[in-house]
């Protein structure tokens, strides 16, 4: 009887420990189990192709304007963006833009300004309309605020009136006293630039206004004689560019001096041993619009050269920019052709010699 009741509680208090184990266990902590992985980041270098595409929204985080660019689209074969400055809605998202402007500019220099990617939208769903902040002035008459609406002018990209002076010769230093435009930025890259040649980059470049720098160009002995374009380039990647604005001359095979006729006409240089020729000629009754210079002779193989570039300086003073073709050795008479018809003429005024 005692032994069966013994083993009864034995058998309970067995139950009982089971029971304990099996409770313990369904209510461990589970927490670990549910634990967030943290997301993992990777970052890659720059990219040799253009990380940007159509609709993308960048700015240059150095830049506080609260402006940015908005990717119109981009060409692979000539690597360069076409974009447009887009601006921000009263919320802070992107945005709209104040005219259908837009630009084609080298990825590089882009991609290396603006860094920063904040939004990415439809280019043909952005409206254009007129920029526009408001102020609220308090009357010192009523209590009653009015509003007023500003129009606010973008900064643009840069322009280009003129250069002073407006030739160098080669293997000199040229001081710019006068480089005029518009929208000029502390920061400005000013640039030389020949097709056959390296850019000659300006050193001593001081923005003293939106309107007027000044610079210096070291331009190299063996720099190609003939026009070069001028090329301003903003900090924020906006540029300018003039072509066969800026005249380098020979450093040697070219006459400073001049030849003149009855008519009036000289020319500077008088003769060249090279095959590339900037010209002077100063006269009177020089008309602007269409006009022409020519070299003509009345023997040999070639009997006719006609300037690839005129440039009207004034009533009294033409520029004018020759290829000599080969085989064209001799005396030649030249003649600048008006608008209307009518000529000056330099007679045997310049030789090619060689």
């Amino acid at each position: 009887m005692y032994m069966k009741t013994g083993i009864k509680k034995i058998s309970l208090l067995i139950s009982l420990l089971i029971l304990f184990v099996f409770l313990a266990g369904c209510s461990e902590d589970t927490s670990a189990s549910n634990a967030t992985t943290p997301a993992t980041v990777s970052t890659t270098g720059p990219s040799s192709t253009a990380p940007y595409s159509a609709g993308d929204v960048i700015k240059n985080p150095q830049d506080p304007a609260q402006t940015a660019l908005l990717i119109i689209g981009y060409n692979s074969s000539t690597d360069k963006y076409e974009r447009a400055f887009i601006y921000p809605n009263a919320d802070g998202s992107w945005g709209y833009r104040v005219n259908k402007n837009t630009e084609k500019v080298s990825r590089v220099l882009t991609d290396r300004i603006y860094t920063q990617k904040v939004a990415t939208v439809t280019p043909s769903l952005v409206p254009v309309r007129t920029h526009v902040t408001t102020a609220t002035p308090t009357s010192t008459t009523s209590s009653t605020k009015t509003s007023t609406t500003t129009t606010v002018s973008p900064t643009g990209k840069p322009t280009f009136k003129k250069i002073v002076p407006d030739e160098g010769t080669a293997g000199t230093t040229v001081t710019i006293t006068s480089l005029t435009g518009t929208n000029f930025k502390s920061g400005a890259i000013v640039q030389l630039t020949n097709a056959d040649n390296p850019n000659i980059t300006a050193t001593n470049v001081d923005v003293q206004s939106p309107t007027l720098m000044t610079c210096k160009f070291v331009i190299p002995a063996n720099s190609t004689p003939g026009a070069w374009d001028v090329v301003i380039t903003n900090t924020d990647g906006q540029f300018v560019k003039y072509a066969y604005i800026f005249s380098v001359k020979s450093a040697v095979g070219t006459s400073t001096t001049t030849q003149s006729d009855s008519e009036g006409i000289s020319v500077s240089p008088t003769f060249t041993i090279g095959n590339d020729v900037i010209m002077t000629i100063t006269g009177s009754g020089f008309q602007s619009g269409n006009l022409k210079v020519q070299l003509t002779k009345s023997t040999g193989s070639r009997t006719l050269i006609t300037a690839r570039n005129v440039r009207w300086d004034s009533e009294t003073k033409v520029t004018a920019w020759f290829t000599i073709p080969e085989g064209s050795k001799g005396t030649w008479t030249v003649v600048v052709i008006n608008p209307d018809g009518t000529t000056r003429t330099l007679t045997n005024g310049f030789e090619v010699k060689a």
